[in-house]
Parts: C-alpha cells; sequence; structure tokens
C-alpha cells in the first residue's frame, strides 16, 4: 500500500489512518484525491485485518464506513455520547436533566421538532441569573481595545451594518459610548459575558455530543442524527435567582421556661475558604463559599460584610472572592 506502512492489528490501521485524516482531509486543506485515495486503501486493509482478527478468535462488529466516520474530527464524526439507540426525545431527557443539575439558578426550554425526513433539537435559554453582556466601560477594564480580535471586530462589524457606528477614526471612550447605545436597543451587536458565554458553550458541547454530522455543504448532502443550531438566547432575560433554603425542618420551639440560646455557628462550619487562580492575569485569590443555602436577607447581610473587608460575589465562582487572605477577617456566621 501507498500510504499505510508496516501494518501489524487493526488498531495500528485504525490509528494510521486516524493520522492521515488529520494531514489530508480537504477541511485540513488536503487534496480530494488524495483523501479518496487513502479511503481505499483503508477499506480494502480493513476487510484484510477484521477476517485475520476474527480467525484470531477475536471480534470485530463495525464496518470500514462505521470506522471512517469517527475519525474525521476531533470526537470523530459521530460525538463523544453518540449513540444511535437514544432516540431524540431520550436525548431531550437527558439534555433537561443536564441543565437542570448544572444550571438550577438558570431556566431552559428543550423541545424536539419533526419534519419529514428530519428532526430538530431546540434548546431556549428563557432566564439567566447573572449579567448576561458587557458593558463598554468593561470593554476598556483591561487596557487598550483590541479591534482586532473576534468579539470587537465581530461588534464593530454589526454596529457599522445596522447604522449604529459610522466613525472613520475614534477613540476607545467614543466607540464605547456608541456600543452601549447600541445594546441599550439591540442585543444584536452585544459582546456576551465570560460567564454567559461559558454556559452557552458548555451546553451546546453536551448536546453536540450527541449527534453525528456526515455533512458536505459543497455538495448539498446532509446526514446528521438531529439538527441542531445552538442555544437560543436572544429572548433570555436577567432574572436574579433568591438563594434556597436547605434545611426546611421546621425548628422545635424552647421550652415556654426556657429561653430560646442563639449560638452563632463556628466560622470553620459555615464557610470554606480556597486558595485561587485568577484566570485573566494568573493573580491569586481566595474563594470563600457558604456550606448551605441561606435566605435572601441573610445572604445580603453576609455580602455586606464580606464587601467591608474587601470581598465580592462571584457567580462564575459560587462563592466570594478575596485579593487577599481573608483567614482571620471573617467574624460572621452564617
Amino acid at each position: 500500500m501507498k500510504n499505510f506502512k508496516n501494518i501489524n492489528s487493526i488498531e495500528e490501521l485504525k490509528n494510521q489512518y486516524r493520522a492521515l485524516i488529520k494531514a489530508n482531509h480537504p477541511d485540513n486543506g488536503g487534496k480530494v484525491e488524495k483523501m479518496q485515495e487513502i479511503n481505499a486503501e483503508f477499506d480494502a486493509l480493513y476487510a484484510i485485518w477484521k477476517d485475520r482478527t476474527e480467525q484470531a478468535g477475536g471480534k470485530v462488529e463495525e464496518t470500514a464506513a462505521q470506522t471512517r466516520r469517527r475519525f474525521y474530527t476531533q470526537n470523530g464524526w459521530e460525538g463523544s455520547r453518540y449513540d444511535g439507540r437514544l432516540t431524540l426525545k431520550e436525548i431531550a431527557a437527558i439534555v433537561r436533566a443536564y441543565v437542570k443539575e448544572k444550571y438550577p439558578t438558570c431556566k431552559f426550554s428543550v423541545r424536539t421538532k419533526y419534519a419529514s425526513m428530519c428532526q430538530e433539537l431546540l434548546v431556549d435559554i428563557k432566564e439567566f441569573p447573572a449579567q448576561m453582556y458587557k458593558t463598554g466601560a468593561e470593554l476598556m477594564a483591561s487596557g487598550p481595545i483590541d479591534y482586532c480580535s473576534d468579539e470587537i471586530s465581530n461588534a464593530h462589524r454589526k454596529m457599522r451594518a445596522n447604522k449604529y457606528f459610522d466613525a472613520d477614526s475614534w477613540t476607545d471612550e467614543e466607540f464605547c459610548q456608541a456600543y452601549d447605545a447600541a445594546i441599550a436597543e439591540s442585543k444584536f451587536c452585544a459582546i456576551k459575558s465570560d460567564y454567559f458565554a461559558a454556559v452557552l458553550d458548555d451546553v451546546n458541547a453536551f448536546v453536540n455530543s450527541y449527534n453525528y454530522d456526515d455533512c458536505d455543504g459543497m455538495i448539498d448532502y446532509f446526514d446528521v442524527n438531529f439538527y441542531f443550531f445552538g442555544v437560543h438566547f436572544n429572548e433570555c432575560k436577567q432574572v436574579e435567582k433568591t438563594a434556597r433554603v436547605a434545611d426546611k425542618m421546621p425548628k422545635t420551639p424552647a421550652p415556654q421556661d426556657q429561653p430560646a440560646k442563639e449560638e452563632p455557628a463556628q466560622i470553620e462550619e459555615a464557610y470554606t475558604i480556597t486558595a485561587d487562580t485568577d484566570t485573566r492575569d494568573n493573580s491569586p485569590l481566595w474563594v470563600v463559599k457558604l456550606k448551605k443555602y441561606v435566605d435572601r436577607a441573610t445572604f445580603d447581610t453576609i455580602r455586606a460584610e464580606f464587601k467591608k473587608i474587601g470581598g465580592y460575589y462571584s457567580r462564575f465562582k459560587g462563592g466570594f472572592i478575596f485579593r487577599e487572605d481573608p483567614t482571620g477577617k471573617i467574624n460572621i456566621a452564617a
């Protein structure tokens, strides 16, 4: 064979095929003719090594075509969780359970849609508990704006196309003023906050892991388990969620002849303090987390006290952020 060398097992054949795909597939800049040649050799060798494996007492259930489909992208044409036995309704139920457990303060809608010869999974995020889009001030917070970055250049292009900004030269302040005015009218030009973007990316990746994609837009050939065009967020609203109280058991009333004693919980029992790192600049920080849910009034009191000693709440971290070790400074109980 021209492209495969020193094959000693069906697994070695698959490994060499994967390497050849990465180097020669047209999606990666290779030539169609070369890819056709590699596929033809792989199919011939696969039949040989399938027979040898089964003669030696092994078992090979996949065909060459089924095996080839796994290697065209990072996870293969099949997602890492793809299972052909799952129906779309079963996948939808899995996605509902995932977003409900991982993002309990968000509100999602997961629906299925069927048409002739195709089916689609529709995922909408309806409510988000934190800021969804960056403001102009946040764009300038880390220094001069990089207009070549994807998020800024895309926002700039959309602002121009929709007549929100048509200056030929400008300062960062002027651009951010125009940006704030544009997103006040329409979120089409808005740049998603890091937290919002991370949630959408995670849910998109989870859904896609159950799909497979064997499409070629150049020849109008489409073959997928289901169509999915990403989480829809255009109608999402920011809605702060009230923290739930973990322990809902009624308190036993104190005897009338003995006044109830209120003893604050020990600090080490109410909080955890963990050293962490700021992902933006690798600077050290500390995260203080409550060990159990509290009601909103108690949470607001804790947040106010933590603010006095330099802490602020991060929904992304799920706790209070401090730039200096707060050990010994926290003197309130939850």
